[in-house]
């Protein structure tokens, strides 16, 4: 017997299938070569070896041989696409990065621009006379310096009062050629721009000439500007960029400017990351299509040829951000973007060859041809050389397995002698028939549950493919008896668990449930032969009685409930409501009866004590007393909401409840009651203004509510989950106009916390007494209206002490207080004096 067992999760939990199937030979002939003795194996493993060693180069040649020729063929074209796509890909993730460094250097250098110490102070400053001023001004240029990596050098050149450089040192600019070349970056660009032009070099003088031309000059006064500039130029080819804003940051007509120059090599080395490989070409290029700078960091630029002839290709594929370039019988990958600058649009342009990606597929792909081809002629030769040997532990094999042998068989006899791994497959045989007596056994000990998980998917209705005879059959397989019986299925909840909470808490309710079944299976076992009991985890369970069919199996399970409702009773402290369904002959009427007692248990009485429900008795069911709505209890609780008033409505929400749940009443009753309070309440939360969508978080409150069964857990729910939050939510509403008086308040003190503030000047302000103005503010603030002012002043001369250079005296006027009584103050808001503060701090 082959025995399979499939683990699957399932709504009730996890579920077992059981399948049987008939093969014993298949089962026995399982064989595992590594339990077979050491001694034979050694003995015979050269000629097993190698006929396995033939059969391995067979499958594993043709299957390489096929793939290396696909590679070669297909894969190569393939890659050089899919890189292109990715190279696309990778290129706009670092070219994003450059163009975060680039935004970085504006930002920082615009805040600098802004700073007051490059302010209109600078115009008439005595930079000798004021020496630390000027020092201040050369640390700043440093400290800018070295704000990121990529800056080479900060400059400040001002032409008021006179020209001045300021590098590293101050500098006076005597020499008539140097002004007038730091002359030009205040008349070309706008207030902040980029540009590689730099004092004494020749590059970009037709950018001068156009930046001159945009100021006014005629042409002769551009020709004089371009030679009196000429005459420091140097021959260097390649300009690092420069980038330049004038100051005052905020002034339109500025008398000098912020010069940051970057680091050639350090912009090269950034730009190398737009390039995969070592060997590809990037660079920056303007509007007009000048090369502003490249990955390649020298002065002879060997790719110049290559970056005009891309330019010009790229003029034909404006419309793709991404194609195929062909150059010296090699392609490259080209992708570019566009970097938006301050003044200006940078078009960056990365090329990386294909080669470096598609030369090592196109070598191992003709390696794996290659070795894929000597291997399937190296296993076609020994599979001919082998092919003789094959048929003779083939025919001992048949002559053990076959009871009838061919005349072919007696013929191979002797040959087949000489093998004894068929001997060692005779001893395996026996081994196997022991292990599947074990197995068996562990089958047994294993059968109660997969009895139980097959029983709860039966009722539950998974089983709903299955026709009767496939059901009766893996029922039989589990062990049940089934031949003319007939079924009955019984339900039971457990009431009541409320009343443990001192022996149980919350979360034991799968444990309570456990035990509940335990006294069910062994109070059955008095009664019937044949019971499966399921549990549900959730403070119910369910039962399957088979019984014959000749018997009367009604009458017995009612008494058999008498006496387990008493034993739970004795045993649990719980009640139980038990529903007897009618009985069947079909087991796939089952899920229906179950169906027909979950629809049922909605009209259990509430009233305490325990309750047996048989489904074919329609008194059970019927309720003779009228179910009356206590309309004027519902009006208190109303009432005591409006009011906002979370006791009374408690207290008006127990009588309601104590009247709906009086004797008769069934549990469909009290919910369709709740129901109706809940509609109430809500449609008066509507009528105060309140959105119950919203103050419930999108919450379907009746369906929350039609899930509990206990009543003592609706007045729980109807409380904490309708009740605060509306009590709550109006609360906080009538404290609003209270705090929009603390508010203005608090943006008074922020306003006015130099001059005299008191409690009595703002109370003035808002029109309300002191008392009532301190009151809302303690609430509000959840701070007294001293100590709010108190803590503004502290944090404004702390503030003043950090960034300025005010004497003590002058920081206490600054903030409000007379000299001593700062001193004191502060030292008890701070625990060191402000001189102490102060010297902490630098």
């Amino acid at each position: 017997m082959i025995i399979t067992i499939v683990n699957r999760r399932q709504a009730c939990g996890v579920q077992l299938y059981l399948t049987i199937e008939q093969g014993v030979e298949e089962y026995f002939m399982t064989v595992r070569l590594k339990d077979w003795p050491e001694w034979r194996m050694t003995r015979h493993k050269g000629r097993f070896y190698r006929n396995s060693l033939i059969l391995i180069l067979l499958i594993v040649s043709i299957p390489g041989l096929i793939t290396g020729i696909v590679m070669y063929q297909l894969v190569v074209g393939r890659m050089e696409n899919e890189f292109n796509r990715m190279h696309q890909s990778q290129i706009e993730n670092r070219a994003r990065n450059v163009d975060d460094q680039l935004a970085y250097l504006e930002m920082n250098l615009s805040h600098w621009a802004f700073e007051p110490r490059f302010g209109n102070a600078l115009r008439n400053l005595d930079f000798i006379y004021y020496f630390k001023e000027t020092q201040e001004i050369v640390t700043t240029l440093y400290v800018l310096q070295g704000s990121h990596p990529l800056i080479q050098s900060v400059q400040l050149y001002l032409e008021e009062p006179e020209p001045i450089l300021f590098d590293r040192e101050y500098t006076e600019l005597t020499d008539s050629s140097l002004p007038a070349a730091y002359q030009r970056y205040l008349t070309m660009g706008n207030h902040v721009y980029w540009t590689d032009w730099r004092p004494g070099s020749k590059k970009e003088t037709n950018t001068g000439v156009a930046a001159y031309q945009d100021k006014g000059l005629n042409t002769d006064q551009e020709q004089s500007l371009i030679k009196d500039q000429e005459k420091s130029l140097n021959t260097a080819q390649r300009n690092p960029l420069v980038l330049v804003h004038k100051i005052p940051g905020e002034s339109i007509h500025p008398f000098g400017a912020l010069i940051v120059t970057l680091d050639n090599e350090k912009i090269s080395s950034l730009l190398k990351t737009l390039t995969p490989y070592d060997d590809g070409v990037t660079f920056l290029m303007d509007e007009r299509g000048r090369t502003l700078t490249s990955g390649d960091s020298g002065n002879n630029r060997p790719h110049a040829a290559f970056e005009q002839q891309l330019k010009e290709e790229m003029n034909l594929h404006k419309d793709s951000r991404s194609f195929l370039f062909r150059y010296e019988n090699q392609t490259y990958s080209v992708s570019y973007g566009t970097l938006d600058r301050i003044d200006s649009a940078w078009t960056y342009v990365s090329a990386a060859p294909l080669d470096a990606v598609t030369s090592p597929v196109k070598l191992v792909s003709q390696i794996i041809v290659a070795a894929s081809a000597g291997s399937l002629i190296l296993g076609l030769l020994l599979s001919w050389f082998a092919s003789r040997q094959i048929y003779s532990p083939v025919a001992r094999m048949l002559h053990l397995l076959m009871p009838v042998r061919s005349d072919r068989d007696s013929d191979q006899e002797t040959v087949g002698t000489k093998w004894d791994e068929f001997e060692l497959l005779e001893q395996q045989w026996h081994e196997l028939t022991s292990r599947s007596v074990s197995a068996h056994r562990q089958l047994q000990e294993q059968l109660p549950h997969l009895r139980n998980s097959f029983m709860l998917q039966l009722i539950q209705g998974h089983m709903y493919a299955y026709s009767e005879e496939d059901l009766h059959q893996r029922m039989s397989h589990l062990g049940f008896e089934l031949e003319d019986k007939q079924f009955l299925l019984v339900q039971m909840y457990f009431t009541g668990y409320d009343q443990l909470q001192g022996r149980f808490g919350s979360q034991d309710k799968g444990l309570v449930t456990f035990a509940a079944v335990n006294i069910i299976q062994e109070v059955a076992r008095a009664y019937f032969s044949q019971v499966s009991v399921m549990n549900f985890h959730n403070l119910s369970s369910a039962m399957l009685i088979i019984a014959p069919a000749s018997e009367s199996i009604k009458a017995q399970t009612l008494v058999w409930a008498e006496e387990l409702v008493d034993v739970i009773a004795r045993t649990l402290k719980l009640k139980v409501t038990l529903m007897v369904s009618r009985p069947v002959n079909a087991l796939l009427e089952l899920p229906g009866q179950l169906v027909e007692m979950e629809q049922a248990a909605a009209y259990r009485r509430v009233e305490e004590g325990s309750q047996i429900l048989d489904l074919e008795d329609e008194q059970c069911f019927r309720n003779d007393e009228g179910a009356s709505y206590p309309l004027g209890l519902e009006r208190e609780i109303i009432q005591a909401l409006r009011l906002v008033n979370l006791s009374e409505a408690e207290q008006a929400l127990i009588t309601f409840m104590s009247e709906i749940t009086g004797a008769g009443r069934t549990e469909f009753q009290v919910h369709q009651m709740m129901m109706q309070l809940l509609g109430s309440v809500q449609h008066m939360m509507l009528q105060t203004g309140v959105t119950p969508y919203t103050l419930f978080g999108g919450s379907n409150m009746y369906e929350q509510l039609s899930a509990i069964r206990e009543p003592a857990q609706m007045r729980e729910w109807m409380v904490q989950d309708v009740f605060l939050p509306y009590i709550q939510e109006m609360h906080s509403r009538s404290q609003e106009p209270l705090k929009q008086v603390v508010e203005r308040t608090m943006r008074y003190i922020e306003q006015h916390y130099a001059s005299d503030v008191s409690l009595e000047i703002c109370a003035d302000i808002e029109q309300m007494t002191p008392y009532a103005l301190s009151k809302a503010f303690k609430q509000v603030s959840g701070s007294n209206f001293i100590d709010y002012v108190t803590r503004i002043r502290m944090d404004a001369a702390k503030q003043l002490l950090r960034e300025t250079t005010m004497r003590i005296n002058d920081v206490a006027a600054a903030v409000g207080y007379q000299h001593s009584y700062f001193n004191r103050i502060f030292k008890k808001q701070e625990g060191i004096t402000p001189s102490q503060y102060r010297e902490q701090w630098f």
